[in-house]
């Protein structure tokens, strides 16, 4: 019985936790936008604690009381957070770091699918439809300006290559909901692991980046869509639309590979840590750096490099 009250107390001090924390990440400028990620820390604590049972009528009660601080969209937010920290507390709990992330990456996305459709359907608003609706306004405007101050230019041509990134944009939605969820989990984690350890709850550590190795079955995958998407196929289709999300998620994973392993052959040469940060941050803005490491990462998958180099250098 008295477990059971201590359960219980212990829960409404934790959902008034994370009402507040919601209440000042809706209203609080700059530092609301942080608060979000701390949204998941009550869940995380209170399934650790506590198992999935109870935490699940936690998340339910949490994502009726939203509603108090505006509209009926609130429900889908606390539905996400609170989601994604029941996901990872069930990993933590099991000491499984890497699990909380891929669980946590997973839940981000279900939640984000989730408030996409229900904006959709509640407010009558498509998020992404519009924004994209506004870029293309946006381009109309430069190309009109454009062709004033320069009669001669070739204004089509020029802007052809926006309209086709427009395009792009809206057949790549669900491989930006699961980018966008594994940035969440990341984040989300990078929080809660000191704010567990402060509590004396014991967090499996992470392997260094460095050592990170995908399978290597991901290079055949990569290379099968790579040549699937040479063929001539409707733009509009369905199968159009999988393969390019699942060339871009196949893509940006070979990329971690090749990063991991400039992490990799920057410590085993005894580099300063900051050499391969300034490689990461470079690649993002060169694009020809990023294709190289593109192919470290194909290099890495497919061939004992690692291996080699490591026995070079002892």
């Amino acid at each position: 019985m008295m477990r059971r009250i201590h359960v219980i107390t212990e829960g409404a001090i934790l959902l008034a936790l994370f009402l507040v924390l919601m209440l000042f990440s809706l209203y609080a400028p700059f530092i609301g936008t942080v608060l979000l990620f701390v949204l998941p820390l009550p869940f995380i604590i209170f399934t650790i604690r506590h198992g999935l049972g109870v935490s699940l009528m936690m998340l339910f009660a949490g994502s009726l009381l939203s509603i108090l601080f505006g509209s009926m969209t609130n429900i889908l937010l606390a539905f996400m957070f609170g989601l994604s920290g029941l996901t990872m507390g069930i990993f933590y709990k099991r000491k499984q770091s890497i699990g909380a992330l891929i669980g946590g990456s997973l839940a981000y996305t279900i939640g984000l699918v989730v408030i996409y459709i229900g904006t959709i359907l509640i407010l009558q608003i498509d998020m992404i439809k519009d924004s994209i609706s506004l870029l293309e306004q946006s381009i109309e405007q430069s190309k009109s300006m454009y062709s004033s101050l320069n009669p001669d230019a070739n204004v089509e041509e020029q802007f052809e290559q926006l309209k086709q990134g427009l395009d792009l944009i809206h057949i790549l939605t669900p491989t930006i909901f699961a980018a966008t969820g594994m940035m969440f989990a990341v984040i989300s984690h990078i929080i809660a692991v000191p704010v567990l350890k402060r509590l004396k709850v014991g967090v499996a550590p992470l392997k260094p980046f460095r050592y990170l190795r995908l399978p290597q079955s991901l290079f055949w995958y990569y290379l099968i869509v790579s040549l699937l998407i040479m063929v001539n196929i409707d733009p509009d289709s369905f199968y159009y639309m999988a393969l390019m999300n699942l060339y871009f998620i196949l893509q940006f994973f070979v990329l971690i590979q090749g990063f991991s392993f400039v992490f990799y052959y920057s410590y085993l040469k005894g580099l300063s840590k900051a050499v391969p940060i300034i490689v990461l941050t470079a690649s993002l803005l060169i694009p020809i750096l990023l294709y190289l490491v593109r192919i470290l990462g194909i290099i890495d998958l497919c061939f004992p490099l690692r291996g080699k180099i490591t026995k070079k250098v002892r």
